[in-house]
């Protein structure tokens, strides 16, 4: 397995962008710890080097939604997943929606019923 080290300007800089995107991100999102890490995967294209994921909600098991940002830089992938999120969060409030719409009409349909 081949391994790359990482300077700590990118640390620096990966640590930066993510308290950025983090800040930037704060009103749509309640508080998350990303984390942010240079994979360096064994492919010829690098726009994949950098991957990113919420501590909160990634368990890491291979049953599961992985939400997992990726990019060519800490930033790319951390924007990646905010993206992710907030589709998620649209997603699980339309489900909710149609949920409460649902119940609605069956309770009106019972009252007019009895």
């Amino acid at each position: 397995m081949n391994s790359i080290d990482v300077s700590d300007s990118e640390r620096a800089d990966a640590r930066l962008s993510a308290e950025t995107i983090h800040r930037a991100g704060a009103a749509q999102h309640e508080r998350r710890e990303f984390v942010v890490s240079f994979d360096y995967p064994p492919i010829p294209v690098r726009c994949f080097d950098w991957s990113a994921i919420d501590r909160n909600t990634y368990d890491g098991a291979p049953d599961s939604r992985q939400q997992v940002g990726r990019g060519p830089t800490a930033e790319a992938a951390l924007r990646d997943l905010l993206d992710i999120l907030e589709e998620d969060a649209e997603r699980a409030d339309d489900e909710a929606i149609a949920t409460l719409d649902g119940l609605e009409v069956h309770q009106h349909n019972a009252a007019g019923q009895a």
